[in-house]
């Protein structure tokens, strides 16, 4: 009976664990690697800073109808607009990504990254206020960009 209990609130928690990092920015690079390469490729581009190549290859993948609602290809698209001062479209984007998942870290870090560049601090601190739960390192970095704003 107690290792039933035992492994039953293991199990739970494994999936609480696997859950807050569903909301980050999705899987491992190697998962993405074997499961998507040409979002792993689009991945680099965009870690390369290699911005407008990225938005092709993103708008590439998102035209696959496998791809349209993931929320971390459409967070990484609105990144790569946002770096490319395309904010309206990049605003667009991460609000389809946070509407398949609302608690996505990256895209509410981004999100709010954003608002403070269009002038708009107050929309900022909403997305803070979502990463508060978190205890992540996006947090920090947000609530120290809207502190520097004021």
């Amino acid at each position: 009976m107690i290792k039933t209990i035992f492994l039953s609130f293991l199990l739970i928690f494994s999936f609480n664990t696997l859950n807050v990092s569903a909301a980050d920015s999705g899987p491992p690079p190697q998962v993405i690697q074997k499961t998507n390469p040409s979002y792993a490729e689009a991945k680099t581009l965009v870690k390369s800073k290699k911005f407008d190549q990225a938005v092709v290859m993103l708008e590439e993948l998102l035209k696959d109808s496998k791809n349209s609602n993931n929320p971390d290809i459409l967070n990484d698209y609105a990144y790569s607009l946002r770096n490319l001062k395309q904010y309206d479209k990049a605003e667009k984007f991460y609000l389809a990504a946070l509407k398949i998942n609302p608690k996505h870290i990256g895209a509410n870090e981004y999100l709010g990254e954003l608002y403070l560049q269009t002038k708009r601090p107050d929309e900022a601190k909403k997305r803070l206020e979502v990463l508060k739960a978190c205890n992540c390192e996006e947090y920090k970095e947000l609530k120290e960009k809207i502190e520097k704003y004021k």
